[in-house]
């Protein structure tokens, strides 16, 4: 695993910043499940129709999406920083 970080870092703190690479980048490429996004989207397009649990399930849906999007952008983020200071992390993810 020799790289140009090794005269930065210790060498376990550079298998720490690849997986904190590699879990980022999970993170930045997380979809909702397909049976989830289905829902979130039928529950969205019928909203005027929902029964009272119907609603609790859409805002509950709707939140869950909120975070995950903020998740993502937050990831990206973080990962174009790491990129900037540590180019050759830039390939972690395979």
């Amino acid at each position: 695993m020799a790289s140009d970080t090794t005269s930065l870092i210790p060498p376990q703190g550079e298998v720490v910043l690849r997986d904190c690479v590699q879990t980022l980048s999970r993170m930045a490429d997380y979809r909702l499940p397909n049976a989830l996004d289905r829902r979130l989207l039928w529950l969205s397009e019928n909203k005027e129709r929902l029964d009272k649990t119907q609603r609790e399930e859409l805002a509950a849906l709707v939140e869950l999406a909120d975070h995950r999007a903020l998740d993502k952008v937050q990831a990206n983020a973080v990962l174009e920083r790491l990129r900037q200071i540590y180019p050759e992390l830039a390939n972690a993810t395979s």
